[in-house]
C-alpha cells in the first residue's frame, strides 16, 4: 500500500523546499557582517562595560583586520583584531576598530581621562604581541600602548580626555611583519575619571 506523502505531486516539492532551507541555513545569513553603527554598552556604575552584543557593530580602520565572531542565531560573542602585515605604530590620524558610542553615553566620558580595561584571549595562531587604544573624537587621537602577554589577561589603559569623544579605538600591535597578528577581545571597560 502507498503512502500519499510519496505522490510525485507531493513529494517532491517538498524535498525542494527542504533543500532550500538546507543550503540557507548553510549559508548563515545571521552571522553576515553588519553596518557600523553605534551600540548601548552595559552601564556598571559610572563605568561602560562593552561584551557580548555590544561587539555587534563595530568599525575598522583600513590599517588592521576585524572579524565579529557570533553564535549561530548571529548574536555577538567576542571581537577579533589583527594588525595587517608591514604596519608601524599607530598615528594619532588612525581610527582602529572602533566601538562607535551612543551619543548618551559619549556624553558620561566626553572630556574625562578615562581608565580602559580590556579583556583579552590570545589567538592560537598569529597572537599579536601588544594593543594599543585610543578614544577617538574630534582631535588626533592618542594612542596609549601595551604589551599582551600571550596568555588570557586584562590590560590596563590610562588615557587622556578627549573632546567631542564619539568612539574607543582600538589596534593590535605585532612586531612580526610577514603576516597579520590578532587577539579576540572578550570584554572592554570604560570608566571616566571626575
Amino acid at each position: 500500500m502507498r503512502n500519499w506523502l510519496f505522490h510525485p505531486l507531493l513529494f517532491y516539492p517538498l524535498i525542494l523546499v527542504f533543500a532550500v532551507l538546507v543550503i540557507a541555513v548553510s549559508v548563515r545569513p545571521q552571522g553576515w557582517p553588519r553596518e557600523a553603527a553605534p551600540v548601548a554598552a552595559q552601564v556598571d556604575g559610572a563605568s561602560l562595560v562593552f561584551e557580548g552584543e555590544a561587539f555587534n557593530s563595530p568599525a575598522v580602520g583600513a590599517e588592521q583586520n576585524m572579524t565579529v565572531i557570533r553564535d549561530f542565531w548571529g548574536r555577538a560573542q567576542t571581537l577579533r583584531i589583527a594588525q595587517l602585515p608591514n604596519q608601524p605604530p599607530p598615528t594619532p590620524a588612525e581610527q582602529g576598530a572602533r566601538l562607535l558610542l551612543t551619543p548618551e553615553q559619549a556624553a558620561l566620558i566626553d572630556d574625562k581621562p578615562v581608565t580602559v580595561e580590556v579583556t583579552y584571549t590570545p589567538l592560537p595562531i598569529n597572537a599579536a604581541t601588544g594593543m594599543a587604544v585610543s578614544l577617538q573624537g574630534i582631535g588626533p587621537a592618542e594612542w596609549v600602548s601595551q604589551e599582551a602577554p600571550s596568555e588570557p589577561a586584562t590590560l590596563r589603559f590610562e588615557l587622556p580626555a578627549q573632546f567631542a569623544v564619539n568612539a574607543i579605538g582600538l589596534r593590535a600591535l605585532s612586531t612580526g611583519t610577514d603576516q597579520a597578528y590578532g587577539l579576540e577581545i572578550t570584554r572592554v571597560r570604560v570608566t571616566p575619571h571626575p
